[in-house]
């Protein structure tokens, strides 16, 4: 699943407590030290009163050629792609405190649908506004928000102590 890869399938779920092992690896594996959070931190975040956590799945597939045709069909299951928490700060305030994405399914469209389906629930929860802070070294994270409507509302310096990195803060009405 190397590049774009629009013919990935996956669905968005809840997270259930038996993936947290998981959700922290993909954290790390994301997120140098410094920026990556611990187990208590992202923990905290997960059951915090008024969280959003959603997994995204990927299908797991292998290619099948039958009388001359290709065709995709399930293999081992699915694995976890990725995943987004989101808390509500105020009435009408969220705030995306992650969103994690393994490189395998990244250029899936993955992080796009899971934003998305964060946003209709922190709509349907209330909230009119959203934010979300990124390192402004994180090209990558900038093209994708960007994409999905958030601005640049102003620079926080060492936002990222541990890496003494900025970080942008974007916000996005809903």
């Amino acid at each position: 699943m190397k590049g774009h890869t629009a013919d990935v399938q996956f669905t968005i779920r809840d997270y259930r407590a038996s993936d947290f092992d998981r959700l922290w690896q993909i954290d790390q594996l994301c997120f140098p030290a410094g920026i990556a959070y611990t187990q208590m931190e992202l923990m905290g975040f997960i059951i915090r009163r008024k969280a959003i956590t959603l997994v995204g799945e990927v299908a797991d597939v292998k290619a099948d050629v039958r009388n001359g045709r290709a065709a995709d069909i399930p293999s081992n299951g699915s694995w976890i792609g990725g995943f987004v928490v989101a808390v509500r700060l105020r009435a009408q305030v969220g705030h995306v405190v992650t969103l994690d994405i393994v490189p395998e399914a990244r250029r899936s469209g993955l992080a796009s649908r899971l934003m998305s389906e964060c946003e209709r629930r922190l709509r349907a929860a209330g909230c009119t506004q959203v934010y979300l802070e990124t390192a402004v070294t994180n090209e990558p994270a900038l093209r994708l928000y960007r994409k999905l409507g958030y601005e640049i509302v102003r620079t926080l310096p060492e936002y990222y102590s541990g890496q003494a990195l900025d970080a942008f803060q974007m916000a996005k009405r809903l």
